[in-house]
């Protein structure tokens, strides 16, 4: 049975080769259009593409490229170039510049790549396979090129195939030859997130050198590699990152009160849009309205609520199920007293469980 999938490339500039740099200017989108029309193989991303169809596991499926790009002008008309000859093939091909330019993503700033880049290119990538185009490990429904895209790069993303147990595919040096490397079936070990997670939180998209070296937790992650330290800025970096995404795959971090983490473990519904909303901060602030004075997270049509408070942890005092309670404690005035027990939410197969951390808080 034929099946839906998705190619995920990270576009360099190799669809560029052939074309002298003084005429890359004005009019460069119809000239590369018409260079990678002429003959596809100019391009590494389409060359897989193409390469990827006809693979015995993929080839009667059918497949979509999906393209991502580094920030630059480069690259993105590279990208439309290629969605453009992609699609007049007759073949999907995903590049959307608002969400598929990774913002930060720049080989020639490495403060700009740890602090924003690299993250943001993690975060995209976990969107598409999680949300997008959710995967299925037993039968990945999503591929990564790791060929093309600069060297930097490269590492990172094998990991995140590595960590959602999705093929690696990649044009073998000057072959025609595409191979593929399978899944291994192995798992991280997240424990030391679990028992830093604050401080991994807080450094997804760095931070000032001055306000952490004196963190005894900081200086432990510095030393295991976890962070790097560039200038004045410090940040995660693709490691650290890559073990924080490891927990965040099956788990969320809260701080909650008892009345509402009684209602999550009473409602699976209820469990699953809490996963959400903690893991997702753009998600969370779209869909957050103030209401008498309590912030409401409201994700559509549907009976549940989320009352909660900022921080890098969520501070949650009211979660609901029933829009008659919902409307009770609405009319209710927001007290300062709120007593949270920090857990982690883990997603299980069919429910969702709320478990102790390792480094549990209570906040009053």
């Amino acid at each position: 049975m034929s099946r839906q999938r998705r190619l995920i490339s990270i576009v360099g500039v190799s669809a560029w080769n052939g074309i002298p740099i003084e005429d890359r200017g004005m009019g460069a989108y119809q000239r590369l259009l018409a260079h990678l029309a002429d003959d596809i193989e100019r391009s590494v991303e389409m060359t897989l593409f193409f390469g990827a169809k006809k693979l015995p596991n993929y080839h009667k499926d059918h497949v979509e490229h999906h393209l991502l790009v580094p920030d630059s002008d480069e690259a993105v008309i590279a990208a439309k170039a290629i969605q453009e000859v992609t699609r007049r093939a007759g073949h999907a091909c995903i590049f959307n510049e608002e969400q598929d330019r990774i913002r930060g993503l720049d080989p020639y700033d490495s403060t700009k790549f740890v602090r924003h880049g690299l993250p943001s290119l993690l975060e995209r990538i976990r969107k598409i396979v999680e949300f997008e185009f959710p995967n299925d490990p037993n039968d990945p429904t999503v591929l990564v090129n790791v060929t093309s895209g600069y060297k930097a790069i490269t590492p990172y993303t094998s990991a995140m195939a590595f960590l959602y147990r999705l093929p690696l595919i990649y044009k073998y040096e000057r072959s025609p030859a595409i191979l593929v490397m399978r899944p291994l079936p192995v798992e991280l070990d997240t424990r030391i997130v679990e028992a830093c997670y604050e401080t991994f939180a807080q450094l997804r998209h760095g931070a000032s050198v001055a306000e952490w070296q004196d963190s005894e937790e900081y200086r432990k992650l510095l030393r295991l590699g976890y962070i790097d330290e560039v200038d004045d800025v410090c940040a995660l970096n693709g490691t650290g990152s890559l073990l924080l995404f490891a927990f965040e795959r099956d788990a969320v971090v809260v701080d909650i009160t008892q009345e509402a983490k009684e209602a999550v473990m009473n409602s699976v519904e209820l469990g699953d849009r809490i996963f959400k909303f903690a893991r997702d901060h753009q998600l969370r602030s779209n869909k957050t309205e103030l209401k008498s004075d309590h912030m409401v997270f409201d994700d559509g049509n549907n009976p549940y609520r989320i009352f909660y408070e900022n921080g890098t942890v969520p501070q949650i005092y009211g979660a609901y199920a029933n829009h008659d309670v919902y409307e009770r404690q609405l009319r209710k005035p927001k007290t300062n007293h709120y007593v949270y027990e920090r857990v982690k939410i883990v997603r299980r197969r069919d429910a969702y469980a709320v478990e102790q951390l390792l480094s549990p808080g209570r906040i009053v």
